[in-house]
């Protein structure tokens, strides 16, 4: 689990607006910068995913990921991981390693990590 001060638990709708996303087949990446000395970040999926054991295994794979990295990812920043549920059917086969790779080039790309 993420550490509590890492966590983003109200104010998603301020880093929808601030226009600052990128995206790959897998999620989108909303970001903006925060005023604290630690980054924090916020995962959204959809329940047209599929079921609670689905949303819940993609949510615990991309928390981890997160964690075993948040020692090098730049500090100061909101992030919120918004999951492509159109995906719906491929999510089961998505290995972890698959989300892990993702997830590290996409914040190499907006020079985050």
């Amino acid at each position: 689990m993420l550490p509590s001060k890492n966590r983003l638990r109200h104010g998603f709708d301020n880093i929808y607006k601030g226009k600052q996303k990128i995206s790959n087949p897998y999620f989108i990446l909303f970001y903006k910068e925060n005023s604290l000395k630690h980054s924090r970040f916020g995962f959204v999926i959809r329940k047209k995913l599929g079921k609670a054991h689905l949303r819940n295994k993609v949510k615990r794979r991309f928390r981890f990921v997160i964690r075993e990295n948040l020692s090098e990812i730049k500090t100061g920043f909101d992030f919120i991981f918004l999951v492509n549920h159109n995906l719906k059917d491929q999510w089961k086969e998505i290995t972890f390693e698959d989300i892990k790779e993702n997830i590290i080039n996409i914040l190499k790309k907006v020079d985050k990590l």
